[in-house]
């Protein structure tokens, strides 16, 4: 089937019905009859059975601002009825209900790793791994939202889409405050792994590292056609890259293979030497290397890894060595693949992608609060502290105390219409006993200070013991717990998105109720 598209306005949509058989849609420029130049595949979920509406879930969109005046031809299989609804428009406004307020999720669709995170001219840009044609994993592609505190974010326009030299996995961003590649201070420098073999398009081809740059604020980005690192093996990526004063040398760290780990050092941004090699302990993909600072003042450096998993160490610039040591930042395993932002001087801030399954709306994942990291010496180790960033609490609004119900020695929270984030922080009482139990959106949890378990509906996870201080983010179904001022610190999906908060008063020395609007 064939659809033929003259492009007069900014945007395609295309009517999606998730979950069904994917289908490959190739998209053509065309001088008015034949194809002359391939610019766009994807794979896109098809309802093959419909013959006379064809509405779908949503309407997927792909920005075509640069093909303005052409002829676009759009061939696939599809039935007749959805190539008519595929259509050339002004964009749509999309809607943001039913769904977090403060964790973001994209408007429709996949969302997977975190990319590009880059702070600069009060906004921070959230990069992102993204199938906008289904709510499954597919067609790597890059997503951008942006916020002015961490918090609230708005949605723009996808970046990056599949090539023919492979889909678009993920990367980091950087602000090229050296005036380096040619390019003037205020741009923004991408660094990505272009996936080859990865769609059809690109079958003959391996994985690379790549470089886009913006030069509006982030809200376009055009490719360089050079890699800037070749193939080392054979699924090398997720390139991390900051500037290393004390060597005078940006650092790229980047996943090799299994848990191999390689640092690239480069004064140019374009050519990259290999300085290590490293292998660190079931660690793999989406590595991070930082230096934090801790209450006292003191600098250690980490080695930071996809699921979490990192190492204290240090490094001159050329080599990290790893005090021999493995910790784990998160009690659960939802949190995946965190990244830190670049551009940002006084404070390192970091942000995991969530997975969550999906419930049947039509988005899945979602990003976890932004944290602000350091780290504590204990008994000779080091450990990292995360707590939420400091506009989490600045935003704060206390809780109007006829909200806050006394049920029979119980205190009960409960909102219904899905417009407040419920935060709590509280003291546990020494004398309650071993046990501490919550119902949370009708889940209940449950943690024990001398076991160190913790419980959420029944699964189990390692806390840590003798926790006392606790707070509590509850936001549509993502609740997020830190001990101990971030000592320690997980992420659950709960049974319910109603904002609910039930517990017996007397386990706590004190308790403070706030809300996010």
């Amino acid at each position: 089937m064939r659809r033929t598209l003259k492009i007069d306005k900014g945007y395609i949509y295309i009517p999606i019905y998730t979950g069904k058989d994917n289908q490959l849609f190739s998209f053509y420029l065309s001088d008015g009859e034949s194809k002359t130049e391939k610019v766009m595949e994807f794979q896109i979920p098809v309802d093959m059975s419909k013959e006379e509406e064809y509405f779908g879930d949503y309407l997927a969109e792909i920005p075509v601002w640069k093909y303005l005046g052409k002829t676009m031809i759009i061939e696939g299989e599809f039935p007749m009825i959805m190539g008519m609804r595929i259509q050339n428009r002004k964009k749509r406004r999309q809607y943001m209900t039913n769904r977090p307020l403060i964790h973001f999720t994209a408007n429709r669709g996949w969302t997977n790793d975190p990319n590009g995170m880059v702070y600069k001219d009060g906004l921070y840009h959230l990069y992102y791994q993204y199938n906008p044609f289904d709510v499954r994993w597919e067609n790597m592609s890059w997503g951008h939202a942006i916020s002015k505190d961490l918090l609230h974010w708005a949605q723009l326009d996808t970046v990056m889409f599949p090539d023919e030299g492979g889909t678009m996995f993920s990367g980091c961003g950087i602000v090229n405050e050296k005036e380096l590649i040619g390019l003037p201070a205020e741009a923004l420098l991408f660094y990505y792994t272009e996936a080859g073999g990865t769609n059809l398009w690109s079958e003959s081809k391996e994985f690379t590292q790549k470089i886009a740059y913006s030069t509006d604020m982030g809200e376009t980005f055009r490719k360089m056609d050079k890699p800037c690192i070749d193939t080392i093996f054979k699924e090398n990526r997720d390139p991390k890259i900051f500037w290393h004063e004390d060597s005078g040398a940006y650092i790229m760290v980047l996943w090799l293979k299994g848990n191999e780990f390689g640092i690239f050092r480069s004064t140019d941004l374009e050519n990259w030497d290999q300085s290590q090699t490293i292998f660190l302990e079931d660690a793999w993909e989406c590595p991070d290397l930082f230096q934090l600072t801790s209450a006292e003042g003191v600098k250690q450096w980490f080695f930071w890894s996809a699921d979490g998993y990192y190492f204290p160490g240090t490094f001159d610039g050329y080599s990290f060595i790893n005090h021999g040591e493995r910790h784990k930042a998160y009690i659960s395993k939802i949190p995946y693949a965190a990244q830190t932002f670049s551009g940002v001087e006084d404070r390192v801030i970091s942000i995991p992608w969530l997975r969550i399954e999906n419930d049947g709306r039509l988005f899945t994942g979602s990003y976890g609060i932004p944290t602000e990291m350091s780290w504590y010496d204990f008994h000779g180790r080091s450990f990292l502290i995360q707590r939420p960033v400091r506009e989490f609490y600045e935003q704060l609004e206390p809780v109007d105390p006829r909200r806050i119900i006394p049920e029979d020695g119980y205190i009960l929270y409960e909102n219904r219409n899905h417009d407040r984030v419920f935060f709590s922080s509280m003291m546990l009482s020494d004398h309650y006993g071993d046990t501490y139990e919550w119902e949370v959106n009708s889940s209940r949890v449950t943690y024990s200070p001398h076991s160190g378990i913790l419980t959420v509906d029944g699964e189990k996870f390692q806390a840590g013991t003798d926790y006392r201080k606790v707070e509590m983010i509850v936001d549509d179904r993502i609740l997020e717990i830190f001990f101990d001022g971030g000592k320690g610190f997980g992420t659950f999906s709960l049974a319910d998105r109603t904002v609910s908060f039930r517990m017996d008063e007397s386990m706590v020395e004190y308790i403070d109720y706030f809300e996010i609007r």
